[in-house]
């Protein structure tokens, strides 16, 4: 069997004295759609960027692509895609939209960092792949909200990650940005890639999701969306848990927002 390419045991994190996750342990095999839910305060963004080495743990081991992230950060990023929910990227300097996709090469290339031609065709496929390279030489803070968003994705995407880790990229967006992001995670997971997704609901990306990890500081689901996604799993972390039929499906409203 091989390596998962996330592996959790016992982690712990602790920040200004409160502890925010508590004996997390599981495993991520490649490739996979894994999607995280959780209630405010659950842990679920500081479990990215300890994946990413950007928040060490009080205890426990945490593997991702078989590295240590908090002693190989360097090479472990230069595989890794991820959006966070709120980006850094400056709306005062007036960087166009190729400027904002080629970040994501740039960054994790080793000095003296050059553009080459092949990092160009890399960000114009990434733009193509979310519907977004007509807006070549626009400038990023013109571009409305899923416009931006869809921008930071094809970042994401424009070094070819082996793991995507995405913080609520679909929260608020409007529907044609939403069938764009659908269409990109159906094309990397037949290329093999996995996603990790943190999301608020998960009807919309029911149809890709394989796994959904219930998150409240530690694991209390894991598994088929069929099985995780009951009442009796729910209701006890979501109190305003709502379900819903809609065309044969049950589609939970957790009634809750991530922070």
């Amino acid at each position: 069997m091989s390596q998962p390419v996330i592996s959790l045991r016992d982690v712990s994190v602790r920040l200004n004295n409160h502890t925010v996750l508590e004996d997390v342990s599981f495993d991520v095999e490649s490739p996979s759609f894994i999607t995280i839910v959780g209630p405010n305060g659950a842990g679920k963004t500081t479990l990215i960027k300890l994946l990413l080495g950007m928040i060490k743990p009080v205890k426990g081991s945490v593997k991702v692509l078989g590295m240590d992230p908090f002693k190989e950060s360097e090479r472990l990023r230069s595989l890794v895609g991820y959006v966070p929910q709120r980006d850094r990227v400056s709306y005062e300097t007036p960087l166009r939209v190729w400027e904002v996709v080629l970040m994501g090469v740039f960054l994790k290339k080793r000095f003296p960092r050059t553009i080459s031609s092949s990092d160009l065709e890399s960000a114009r496929i990434a733009l193509e792949y979310l519907g977004m390279s007509e807006y070549w030489e626009y400038f990023f803070n013109e571009l409305s909200g899923g416009q931006q968003r869809r921008v930071l994705i094809a970042r994401a995407l424009a070094s070819d990650p082996v793991l995507l880790l995405l913080d609520e990229v679909f929260s608020g967006l409007d529907s044609e940005s939403q069938q764009y992001l659908l269409n990109v995670f159906r094309m990397l997971r037949d290329r093999n890639r996995t996603i990790l997704i943190v999301e608020h609901e998960v009807d919309p990306i029911m149809e890709l999701t394989e796994k959904i990890l219930v998150l409240n500081k530690t694991v209390c689901a894991y598994g088929d969306p069929n099985e995780v996604l009951s009442e009796d799993k729910l209701k006890p972390i979501y109190p305003c848990l709502k379900m819903i039929e809609k065309e044969g499906r049950r589609i939970f409203i957790l009634g809750d927002k991530h922070a």
